[in-house]
């Protein structure tokens, strides 16, 4: 299999598990994206759209729990 080539690679957020946020179930996802130095648990710096979306659900519920507690 060829190497990915792209200058720009969208980085993706791990879980607390080591998996990738966007494709959770996948466990070569997440090896190649490690491999490939395209993950990272800092949500922080996240570019993956899916990862976002994922991220701001955690954050929104999070926030959500704090309020009624």
């Amino acid at each position: 299999m060829p190497k990915d080539k792209r200058q720009k690679r969208d980085l993706h957020a791990l879980d607390k598990d080591g998996m990738v946020l966007c494709n959770s179930r996948d466990k070569e996802a997440a090896h190649r994206a490690e491999t490939e130095g395209i993950a990272t648990e800092d949500w922080t710096a996240v570019t993956c759209r899916k990862c976002l979306l994922l991220v701001y659900k955690h954050y929104k519920a999070l926030q959500e729990q704090k309020e009624h507690s």
